[in-house]
This record gives C-alpha cells, structure tokens and sequence, in this order.
C-alpha cells in the first residue's frame, strides 16, 4: 500500500511477472484519513486469487482483481516496511525508498483464518516444507 500523487493505492507484485493494482478513484483530502484495503480470498484452494476492496473514511473509492496469490512466502530477503521501501520495489509506480511524508498514527494488519479444505491444508503444509528446505 502506498500514496502517490495523493491518491492510496494497493499493488501486489507477484513476484514481477504479474502486478495487480488497485488505485483509489479520488485523491486525500488535507486532515485525518483512515485508508484500508479487504482482500476477499477465492476459495477452493491454495494460491488462488480474489477481489480487492480500498476505502478511505470506510467509503470504497476503488475496487479490483487479483488473479493469483503467493502460497508461502514471498522472499527470504525482504523487508516489511512501514512508511519508505528499502529493499525492492513492490511498484514501477516509484522509485526506493519512496518515503511517506505525512504522519501514520496506525498501521493494522488483521488476518483471518484460511478456509481451506483438509486436502488444501496439506498442499499447504508441503510448500511451507519446501519452502523452508530451500532456505536451510
């Protein structure tokens, strides 16, 4: 997530062959905002993708898809950055590190449980066992 030219943008880079952006309609008024994004999961499976929600004030001012979604992990080297990006970019959009000037008061991460089914729960238990037998 990220402002440019005073309008809140969501990206997910999937791992630079795919970006899927989803940008506010409208830019940020002067004074307090509250800016959030709902990502709803397809279901049936792992790795699938979904539809993104953003609004600003709780009024949605963009909507979009997201085709395919990561089932572990991303990288083993990258940061999880609040205000600037200082490792790879997760946007063409800018250059890092990309400061945010304003003022963040919160940042909220809330995750809800995956609804997946026995045999997508053990697909999933395998790739994070592959996926930590490549970092060793």
């Amino acid at each position: 997530m990220y402002i440019k030219d005073g309008k809140p943008t969501y990206e997910y880079n999937w791992y630079g062959e795919a970006r899927y952006r989803v940008k506010s309609s409208q830019r940020l008024f002067p004074g307090l905002a509250t800016i959030r994004f709902e990502f709803n999961y397809d279901v049936g499976g792992v790795a699938k993708g979904g539809t993104v929600a953003l609004f600003v004030n709780d009024r949605k001012v963009g909507e979009g898809r997201i085709e395919k979604t990561e089932s572990v992990r991303f990288s083993a080297n990258e940061t999880f950055d609040t205000g600037l990006d200082t490792a790879s970019p997760v946007s063409t959009e800018y250059q890092p590190p990309f400061r945010y000037t304003g003022t963040l008061k919160k940042v909220e991460i809330d995750v809800a449980p995956a609804q997946l089914s026995a045999s997508d729960q053990e697909k999933l238990r395998e790739k994070k066992r592959e996926a930590a037998m490549a970092i060793e």
